[in-house]
């Protein structure tokens, strides 16, 4: 399994951000909003391959979360882990 991009709502200090995770492909996600301002369940997410190179083999894909100390890294991460404990 891969992830490949996050759209995180509200956590934390985030609001409303898309996270892309693979330099294999362009990912662009398009929210839809109901009135009272909930997101909708019919968003769409266009996910585009792109070239890449990589030098490392097939199997492996590393990807880094870098930033200011301050600028959101660790509550990425918790996000990331309490979606994946809900699976």
């Amino acid at each position: 399994m891969e992830l490949v991009y996050l759209w995180v709502e509200k956590y934390k200090n985030i609001y409303h951000q898309g996270f892309n995770f693979s330099p294999r492909f362009e990912c662009e996600f398009f929210p839809k909003y109901d009135k009272d301002g909930k997101l909708e369940k019919d968003c769409e997410l266009k996910i585009t391959p792109k070239e890449y190179v990589s030098i490392f083999p097939d199997n492996i894909n590393v990807t880094a979360i870098v930033g200011e100390n301050g600028s959101g890294k660790t509550n990425v991460s918790e996000a990331i882990i309490s979606i994946l404990d809900t699976l």
